[in-house]
């Protein structure tokens, strides 16, 4: 293992989060979807880049160390104040070795520099406590620090910060994070290994964050949860699933603690094992097929805010969206935990305005 220099990185400014409302239902997602073939246009040229990387870097045939060679420059990516949009920057390495390589980089992700509006991809809330790289070329970094208080937007704009400009470096293929001495999870499942293709959206223009509203269900179980999150988009091509995702993952240990009464803290209503096997927009209707964990509960919740949640989250955010149709297993729900249900909902039906 590697500790870090100084044993932690440079401390740095707070960084506050901010997005775009766009009033009445948040449309965000929908201006997405029109600058799809300009992301894609980038991300092809990003994965242009990363076969290079992998061809010459990873096999370790070539020595092309971005930063080495002039014809292949290396660059760290920063973010600005309200860590909103990521952008490169320009380094040259000042060490020889891999280990000095690592170690200058993570430095730089943690650097700010407040009169170039560029601030760290690493927040101050978080360290760098040491890392370890295999001869398989994965690059483990172990943060301690307030992880779990990360917005998922300021977390996304970390692992695709990080894992761009690590995975420069001719031996990181990928990038694991160990969250205070355990594997980082998703939805009860390790991250695992992080590439640079994963991430190849954020390739190109900044990429701003974008506020959406999502429609857990309160502690006392008699109504909805409504909670506005800024997001950073990684998927352009299913937004719908995305939201879903986050339903299912459930409130940030910041949004429960932010709201009261207790009986008003927004939970999770779609039980967490649920996965999403199908969802399609046609004709202004959203088809959603969960697997048969939806229709398990731990909790004692009415089975209309079950539905709700979905519906409302999908109907509320996507203004091209007017009715939504919940199928399990490719079955048409009659009745929801011995209660009668709609087949459809409608925009007229929604319980949270």
């Amino acid at each position: 293992m590697r500790d870090h220099p100084n044993n932690r990185i440079c401390e740095t400014a707070p960084v506050r989060h901010s997005g775009t409302n766009v009033g009445g239902k948040v449309r965000a997602f929908s201006g997405l979807l029109e600058s799809r073939c300009r992301v894609l246009r980038l991300a092809c040229l990003a994965l242009l880049l990363f076969v290079m990387c992998g061809l010459c870097g990873c096999s370790q045939s070539v020595d092309r160390t971005p930063g080495v060679d002039e014809n292949f420059p290396l660059f760290y990516y920063a973010v600005n104040k309200n860590a909103t949009s990521m952008f490169r920057v320009e380094y040259e390495f000042r060490s020889n070795s891999t280990d000095g390589h690592i170690a200058e980089l993570l430095q730089k992700l943690a650097e700010s520099d407040a009169e170039e509006n560029r601030y760290p991809v690493i927040p101050d809330k978080i360290h760098v406590e040491k890392w370890d790289i295999s001869e398989e070329g994965e690059l483990s970094i172990f943060f301690t620090g307030e992880y779990g208080e990360l917005s998922y937007a300021r977390e996304a704009v970390l692992k695709a910060g990080l894992v761009l400009t690590m995975t420069q470096i001719d031996t990181v293929c990928s990038v694991s994070f160990i969250v205070n001495g355990e594997p980082l999870m998703q939805r009860q499942e390790p991250v695992g290994p992080m590439t640079a293709t994963m991430f190849a959206n954020h390739i190109g223009e900044p990429t701003d964050v974008i506020e959406v509203r999502l429609y857990f269900v309160n502690s006392g179980n008699y109504g909805l949860a409504p909670i506005s999150r800024l997001v950073f988009p990684d998927d352009y091509e299913m937004p719908e699933q995305y939201l879903l995702e986050y339903l299912i993952s459930g409130p940030t240990a910041s949004e429960v603690t932010s709201i009261e009464p207790v009986d008003q803290k927004p939970v999770a209503a779609i039980p967490a094992k649920t996965k999403i096997l199908s969802i399609s927009t046609k004709k202004s209707t959203c088809y959603v097929d969960f697997s048969s964990e939806f229709l398990e509960s731990e909790r004692t919740i009415p089975p209309m805010l079950i539905l709700h949640s979905v519906a409302d989250t999908l109907l509320h955010n996507f203004d091209y969206i007017d009715a939504v149709v919940i199928t399990v297993e490719g079955k048409t729900l009659t009745t929801y935990r011995g209660e009668e249900v709609p087949a459809i909902f409608r925009s007229a039906d929604v319980l949270a305005q």
